[in-house]
């Protein structure tokens, strides 16, 4: 301390602020050390699980597309309850049409792939093709789409109970199934039950589906010109000779082999 004492007051002064600096360093690094090295002092919230977002899809069009799916879904778990009081005849003869319609034997329904939804809501449901189907209606869209023409699948794959509750509406409307034939098909006599048939919109004028105004739309006069690039065809065109009536909206899938044969009795009475 006497040597201290004796060293001029301005070496004191850097002395002391030497020994403080260098504390503080000492002190900084072991601080840093212990830190990284006790857990304690780590995090111990776990970070917010991200949540699902999922979209609402409507019959509006969006403008992202989908990616052309490659695996089957199931669908169809919740069975319709349908009434048995009608006198439609469920067993379907299979040499013989109904009103004009040729018999179709029901796809396995969880062999079905998912092609879009429709609606909103309470009336949102989901549609589903045969996964051949599936991914030529995709590329089908993505050119539509190409040129501003949004098309839109309403419904797919219907079993024969779904069918049916339709066709007993069409009864109660029309008053026979005669009359109700000419607008839908017989259970067992359609077309949806294949897996390769759809019912098609414009996603601009959503309110003009499953209507004779669906022909005045940009998507009917695309998929006039341009459906038989993708395998889709008309079922039901003007003065056809099931005796149907015309429906723009509803194409079928024969772009396969397979689908092709579904349709062989079909094609071969035009």
């Amino acid at each position: 301390m006497r040597f201290f004492s004796k060293l001029p007051y301005l070496a004191r002064i850097l002395i002391i602020a030497t020994i403080v600096a260098f504390s503080i360093v000492i002190c900084g690094t072991l601080m840093m050390r212990f830190s990284a090295s006790n857990p304690a002092v780590q995090a111990t919230t776990a970070p917010p699980t991200p949540s699902v977002v999922t979209t609402q899809p409507t019959s509006q069009p969006t403008s992202d597309l989908p990616a052309i799916p490659t695996a089957a879904l199931p669908t169809n778990s919740t069975p319709l309850k349908v009434a048995r009081t009608s006198s439609v005849n469920q067993k379907v003869n299979s040499n013989q049409l109904a009103y004009g319609h040729f018999p179709y034997t029901q796809a396995n329904s969880n062999q079905m792939t998912l092609v879009g939804s429709y609606a909103s809501g309470a009336d949102q449901r989901f549609e589903s093709l045969n996964i051949e189907a599936v991914q030529a209606f995709m590329k089908m869209t993505y050119a539509a789409r190409e040129v501003g023409v949004w098309i839109i699948p309403v419904s797919g794959f219907r079993t024969i109970e779904q069918q049916q509750k339709l066709f007993l509406q069409q009864i109660k409307r029309r008053g026979s199934e005669k009359e109700a034939a000419k607008i839908s098909a017989p259970p067992g006599y359609s077309e949806h039950h294949t897996g390769f048939a759809l019912d098609l919109t414009d996603g601009k004028f959503p309110k003009q589906d499953i209507t004779l105004a669906f022909e005045n739309t940009d998507a009917y006069r695309w998929l006039t010109s341009h459906a038989k690039e993708f395998g889709f065809e008309l079922s039901f065109p003007r003065n056809n000779s099931q005796g149907v009536s015309f429906e723009p909206w509803h194409w079928r899938y024969v772009g396969s082999a397979p689908a092709t044969a579904v349709f062989a009795n079909a094609r071969n009475q035009r």
